[in-house]
């Protein structure tokens, strides 16, 4: 499935920090892409993405010791987006790129 739309729309609400928009969206998307066979794999970077958006809200709420649990979960699944095959994979790579530079941003 092509989420390209999906996937830009995402980025531009972490661009603006909504994080809680962002994850709702990205949660909407993990949900659809896990119930279907065809894209399960995939699902797991969503899932990756789910988690790296909560860990930036966290972290902005000053909530360090929960956020850094919440990380280890999105550094789980962040390797399969260099794995999969997927027309959405440059999306991906754009999205996790993203979350990175907030998390730096976030820190200093």
């Amino acid at each position: 499935m092509n989420i390209k739309n999906d996937l830009d729309e995402l980025f531009i609400l972490i661009q603006k920090d909504y994080f809680i928009n962002a994850h709702d969206k990205c949660e909407d998307l993990w949900r659809e892409y896990k119930n279907n066979l065809k894209t399960r794999d995939e699902s797991f970077i969503l899932k990756s993405f789910v988690n790296g958006i909560a860990f930036l809200e966290l972290m902005k709420m000053q909530r360090d010791e929960h956020a850094n649990k919440i990380w280890q979960i999105f550094k789980k699944y962040e390797k399969l987006i260099d794995e999969i095959n997927s027309i959405n994979k440059i999306e991906y790579k754009r999205l996790q790129k993203l979350i990175y530079e907030k998390r730096d941003e976030i820190k200093i």
